[in-house]
Formats: C-alpha cells, structure tokens, sequence
C-alpha cells in the first residue's frame, strides 16, 4: 500500500510538473498562428505584388499592340481616303485622309516610349517611321497632283501598294518581338508562383490558384472579343464589299440605260427627220400641185377639203419638228448650251414668267455634258408644268472657278423632300446625270415656299 500510495503521488507529482508546460502550448500556438498568418500576409503581399505586375505587363503589352494596330487601320484609313479622292475627284474623302494625318503623329511620338532607345527592336521601330514617313510623302504627292501615281503595268505593284506591304511586315515583326517578350515575361512570373508554392499553406496555393484561373479567364475573354472584333470587321468589309459592287452595278446599268435612251432618241430623230420629214414634204407638194391642177369644174367644197388636208399635213410637220427638238434638241448641237436653255425658257415662257440668267459667251461643254445640263432644266420645267402651278420661274448658269452651276427656282406650291409618297424617278435621273460627271444636286423645297434645284459639276470643255 505504501508503494500504491507513493507510486499514484508520484504520478500526480508528475502529472502537476507537466501542467505548467501545456499552459504554455496556447501562447506557442498563437505565436505560430500569427507567424503563418504574417508569413501568409507576407506571401499573400507578394503573391498580390506579382500578380499586379504580370497584369500591368499584359496591359502594356496590349497597350502597345493596340498602339501599333492602330497606326495601321490610320494608315490604311488614309490609303483608302486618298485612292477615294483621286478616283472621284470629290473632297469629301479628303476628311478621313486629314483626320489619319492628325492622328499619326501623335500615334507615333507615344510608340516613342514603347521603343525606347537602346530597346532590342528600337532598329525595327526606326525602319516603321521611315516607311510611314515613305508614305505619307509619297500620298501627299498624289493629293497634291490630283492623279494616281502608282504604275498601270499589269503585273506590278507601285510604290504606294510596296510601302503599304513594308509597313505591315515591319508591324508584324514588332508584333512577334512583343510576344517573344511577353512569352518571356510569363515565364518568369510562373517561375516565380512556382517558387511561391513551395514557400505558402494551402491558402496561398489556393488563392494562387483563383489568380491563376481569374488571369486565364481574363485572357480568354481577350481572346474571344479580338476574335470577335475580327470576325465583325471582316464581315464588315465583306458587306462594304458587296454594297459597293451592287452600286457600281447599279450606277453603271442606270448610266447604260441614260446612254442607252439617248441614243434611241437621236436614232428617232433622225428617222423622223429623214424618213417621215420626206413623206410629210412630198405629201404637201403633192397636195399643193393637186390643188393647182384641178380644172374649173372642180366645186369649192373638193377646193376647200385640199387646202385643209394641205393645212393638216403641214400641222404634221409642225408637230414633227417638235417632237424631234423634244428628242434631240438641234440647237444645242448647232448653237450651244446657252442657246438651248434660252430657247426652252422662250418656249416655256408662253406659260409662266421665266426670267434667264444665262452667261454670254457660252462655257462651251462638251456635247454629252452639255445634254445632261439641258435634260436637267427640262426635267425641272416639265415638273413645274405639271405639279408646282407656279407663276414665276428663274432659270440661271453659270462658270465658276471650272466649275458649271445650273439652277431652278419656282414660287409654286412646293413640295416635302423627305415624304415617303413623293415621286422621286425625275430627281433620281437628275441626280444621276450629275454624278456622271462627278457633280453633285441640291433640291430645297417646301410645301407652299416653291422649290430650288441646284447642280453642279466641273466643266468637262469640248474637244478641240
């Protein structure tokens, strides 16, 4: 018993040695706990500060891909704005032609701190503003001379095309300089999560890991919308495509058809001036000598009925003449453009006041523009005869600085030139003769303040 009883005090002297240790243990505990927590703040720190600096060398590096995409659209931009002008001869495509000139400076003094001296492709940088520089002399030169001057050879390329092509593979190689870099970059900052993981709990691992999947999430949807993007500007350029065919389709049809109608008026004119003008002449000399061959028997009433059919046949002729000045005027072959209007306004004049404003001497156009001139007023005067119900009526041309202006002005009853009912054929053909010319048309109306037609296009002068 006495050994039982020392035996369990030994014990219970033990057990109370060993106490005072493990009211230690919560002090140790919390010390290692506020170490990992500090040692996770600190890795979570510097987890966070890699992360921050992979994101902001993605950004730069999209940034400058950015810059250097859109130094090319602005340059392509102007291409297609100074090609435009050239073929149409219109100001309007100089706007984006001066807009992408403001733009590339600028552009191109920001790429300056992407390539920095002493950078690995500050070389290539240099032959880019070279080639940019190459140009925008060389489509300066073509604003300022108004033509083309790449070469027509077939099978040759011009130096505008050539320095177009340089441009895009110099981009492309600083494009694939930027990926190499950025391949780089990435591996690096994966080096050094992978060193991280050795370093953190599973809660670092963890929170590298939601990192790690925010990131390629992040660059997956970059992906997707540059993919997008691409799949949108080429069905856009694929629709512009189309448009433009079906236009240049549409205009050259509605051009053969103007032509083609034109044509067909000067052909009746002159089967009516040749062949029916003949039969209608030999019919009234016939008619004449009839009526001077009858005999002193013949009653008054037989007299009468020749001289009304001589009377008839010359009414014939009348309205044959009309009709072929209608189809194909002769005086404005014979005597011009000027002469043409004023005989229209003369003729018109018996229905409506006109007053003429026309030069002396004539512009002298050449024959077809001359034509789509006339047509123009006489479209408008037959309008005005049949809709405006106007009282006066002023008919104007004039040349300034190479550039012809026909216009037409009404105090008749007006019109609403954006109503879905209104008749738009005559205005479309009258249109359409302008721009066969590169002119443009002007119509301002309103229902009950009458109605100006105005067109305007470059004098096309007469062959010599």
């Amino acid at each position: 018993m006495p050994a039982d009883i020392a035996s369990r005090g030994n014990s219970r002297f033990a057990r109370l040695r060993i106490r005072p240790h493990w009211r230690y243990w919560h002090y140790a505990l919390v010390a290692v706990g506020c170490v990992l927590v500090l040692v996770l703040l600190a890795a979570s720190r510097t987890h966070s500060r890699f992360g921050v600096e992979a994101v902001h060398a993605v950004q730069d590096s999209k940034a400058r891909v950015a810059r250097l995409d859109q130094v090319l659209l602005t340059m392509a931009d102007a291409e297609t704005s100074v090609r435009g002008y050239l073929l149409t001869k219109s100001d309007i495509y100089l706007e984006t032609y001066r807009e992408s000139e403001a733009r590339i400076g600028p552009l191109l003094a920001e790429m300056e701190k992407d390539f920095a001296p002493g950078a690995l492709d500050r070389d290539e940088f240099e032959v880019l503003k070279g080639l940019i520089a190459l140009k925008r002399e060389h489509m300066a030169r073509g604003v300022a001379s108004g033509r083309l001057t790449d070469p027509v050879t077939p099978g040759q390329a011009g130096p505008g095309k050539a320095f177009m092509d340089q441009i895009r593979l110099s981009i492309t190689v600083l494009r694939e300089h930027r990926a190499a870099i950025d391949d780089r970059l990435i591996h690096e900052y994966l080096v050094r999560f992978d060193d991280m993981q050795n370093a953190v709990t599973v809660l670092a691992l963890g929170a590298l890991g939601l990192i790690i999947a925010l990131f390629g999430v992040q660059q997956r949807q970059t992906v997707l919308r540059a993919r997008i993007a691409e799949l949108l500007e080429h069905k856009n350029t694929e629709l512009e495509s189309i448009v433009e065919q079906r236009t240049r389709d549409l205009s050259n049809l509605a051009s053969y058809l103007t032509n083609a109608r034109e044509e067909e008026r000067g052909r009746l004119a002159r089967e009516m001036h040749d062949e029916l003008g003949a039969l209608l002449t030999a019919a009234k000399m016939d008619a004449g000598w009839l009526l001077r061959s009858l005999g002193p028997t013949t009653t008054q009433d037989i007299r009468d009925r020749f001289k009304r059919l001589i009377e008839t046949i010359g009414s014939g002729i009348t309205v044959k003449r009309r009709i072929i000045d209608d189809l194909r005027p002769p005086l404005l072959q014979g005597l011009g453009l000027v002469e043409a209007l004023r005989a229209l306004a003369d003729d018109f004049s018996h229905e409506v006041k006109v007053e003429a404003l026309l030069p002396d001497p004539d512009p002298a156009p050449a024959e077809d523009q001359a034509l789509a001139l006339f047509r123009i007023a006489q479209e408008a005067f037959t309008n005005i005869r049949k809709y405006a119900r106007a009282s006066n009526v002023e008919l104007g041309l004039q040349l300034e600085n190479g550039e012809l202006q026909l216009w037409i002005r009404d105090d008749g009853t007006g019109f609403d030139t954006e109503s879905p009912m209104l008749n738009r054929h005559g205005l479309a053909g009258m249109k359409h003769r302008v721009q066969m010319f590169g002119g443009s048309l002007d119509v301002i109306s309103h229902p009950g303040k009458g109605c100006y037609i105005e067109a305007r296009m470059p004098l096309r002068p007469q062959a010599s």
